[in-house]
């Protein structure tokens, strides 16, 4: 009887390990986009500033980099918004910050 007590423990943990390590994986996968839109977004108010002659601490607006993006970047998360920032600051998002800061982890409304 203890030999299957311990066999069934043993599976119970493997069971639970392999659960929490899909569930990380699924939540990065999720948020790789967010990073993804971050770094267009940054990529885009390098090109306006440079093309605008703006300097550090200009205002930003999305409707002054969208011209140089492919689309809108939407976060996946509902309540998560892109926050464009000033000249030379990092573009960010409300759920996971800015890229340099960037936490895949810090999905908790998926």
């Amino acid at each position: 009887m203890k030999k299957w007590s311990l066999i069934i423990l043993g599976i119970a943990v493997v069971l639970v390990v392999a659960g929490a390590n899909a569930l990380r994986a699924t939540r990065v996968k999720a948020a790789q986009p967010c990073s993804n839109n971050l770094r267009n977004l940054d990529g885009a108010k390098h090109q306006w500033a440079l093309e605008n002659k703006a300097k550090p601490g200009d205002p930003v607006t999305m409707e002054n980099i969208l011209p140089y993006l492919a689309r809108t970047p939407t976060c996946n998360v509902p309540s998560g918004k892109y926050l464009v920032g000033k000249v030379g600051e990092e573009p960010k998002c409300t759920i996971h910050g800015t890229v340099s800061q960037f936490k895949p982890d810090q999905t908790d409304s998926f």
